[in-house]
């Protein structure tokens, strides 16, 4: 081996070694990017993705009649780097029976800001607080006026809300309608 191969080989790994160095760096973001988990480099741990604490349960006596609206609270866990290991959210909901008999529910909070709105079965009373007459019941918003349309997957249908508001997932198992999970996203 001349000097001149032997210089050559020095240089390069030289070069090598800071970017083989930087790409392992770039290993652990990337790979909790494809799979999130708690921990760096934790490839086969759990998912650190938000979990019900406990589900809410209804039974079918529940729901009366068309249009009866149950308010509720869904508890939700997020995992944390945090000494609890957790944070623990309480989601507010309304689960509304739909003329056709299926139960569905919503987070109650806006899309647009983050404030509660309210059920409005009857349209009058939406044209004097909501300055809109929705052809049934609708959810609307008390701080910007958006209003919801139920029967149409939450359609927004007046206000300045981006979209509708999230849903939960609704499983309905012989007499008893449970909310298991909430729609992946954020307030707007």
């Amino acid at each position: 081996m001349t000097e001149g191969t032997s210089r050559r080989i020095l240089l390069k790994t030289a070069v090598a070694v800071p970017l083989a160095f930087t790409f392992g760096l770039l290993a652990s973001p990337i790979a909790r990017y494809l799979r999130p988990t708690i921990k760096p480099l934790d490839l086969l741990g759990p998912s650190d993705q938000p979990s019900p604490l406990t589900d809410v349960v209804f039974t079918e006596s529940d729901f009366p009649d068309d249009w009866t609206c149950l308010s509720f609270t869904f508890g939700q866990s997020y995992k944390e780097y945090n000494p609890e290991a957790l944070e623990v959210r309480k989601i507010p909901g309304f689960a509304v029976k739909l003329p056709s008999g299926d139960v569905v529910a919503y987070s109650r909070i806006c899309p647009h800001l983050g404030c509660i709105f309210n059920f409005i079965k009857e349209p009058q009373e939406c044209l004097k607080g909501y300055n809109y007459l929705p052809a049934g019941p609708v959810f609307a918003c008390p701080c910007h006026l958006s209003v919801y349309d139920i029967a149409q997957g939450g359609k927004v249908v007046s206000g300045p809300a981006p979209r509708p508001p999230r849903q939960f997932d609704v499983k309905k198992e012989g007499n008893t309608i449970k909310v298991v999970s909430l729609e992946a996203g954020g307030i707007a």
